[in-house]
């Protein structure tokens, strides 16, 4: 089930590599592309902004600094209050994909997905990018470029990608803040090379996004590993 990740996963893979460095894996090697943002799937979902839109992280604000906590101290001089509402777009178009073998998919993947809090729906961040097998008891992965951050609703058996991200962009955090609302915390890659975070509100009645950025940068010293990455236990890298 390997397919194309949203377009930070390169420099997100590059980050979260850095703290894997036990003698028994091989990691992906890191990719020399650090410009601006892929924004191509962005720019075809764009709405204008709206001033009826909650412009703000305001009603958000706790649930980033409780449940987020190693995210955001991962970036200097971090202030939920600093966020600019940047742009507003829709869920990535395109039909629905099938669903996988549940059972199967759950035993690679179940410990990094993000459930709702009715558990009807769950986030996906990885099995679009991230390859994964078990062989000899070891669990195996191997990463694509790109990324790609998938919405499955279990109740009406619908499994589509709703983002998109290219090598300068990604998704590192996902949690849900009501039965409908979720938030994803991820990452841009600066015109500098340097990494700003990226906070985005998803909206599942409204298949909607509110995107907010701050110019907050991610010290290379901070080696930080997204928490779906450590909890998939992987052992070995190709």
């Amino acid at each position: 089930m390997r397919s194309v990740f949203p377009g930070f996963f390169i420099a997100f893979i590059i980050l979260i590599l850095a703290s894997c460095g036990e003698k028994d894996r091989k990691t992906p090697s890191a990719d020399s592309n650090n410009g601006a943002k892929d924004t191509s799937q962005i720019e075809k979902n764009k709405k204008p902004l709206n001033e009826a839109i909650d412009s703000t992280l305001t009603t958000v604000k706790s649930f980033i600094e409780k449940e987020l906590d190693n995210w955001t101290r991962s970036f200097r001089n971090f202030r939920t209050d600093s966020f600019r509402l940047t742009q507003l777009s829709s869920f990535t178009d395109g039909e629905s994909e099938k669903m996988p073998d549940l059972s199967e998919f759950y035993g690679l993947y179940k410990p990094a997905l993000s459930f709702s809090s009715d558990s009807n729906q769950f986030i996906d961040l990885y099995s679009s990018g991230l390859m994964l097998e078990k062989r000899a008891g070891k669990v195996i992965a191997s990463a694509d470029v790109d990324q790609a951050v998938v919405l499955c609703n279990l109740k009406t058996k619908e499994w589509k990608r709703i983002a998109f991200f290219g090598p300068s962009a990604g998704i590192e955090e996902a949690i849900w803040i009501s039965s409908t609302t979720f938030i994803l915390a991820g990452m841009l890659v600066n015109d500098n090379g340097e990494t700003e975070p990226l906070i985005m509100i998803g909206d599942t009645d409204k298949k909607s996004f509110r995107w907010f950025e701050a110019k907050s940068v991610r010290p290379q010293s901070a080696n930080y590993e997204a928490s779906g990455i450590k909890k998939l236990k992987i052992d070995e890298w190709e």
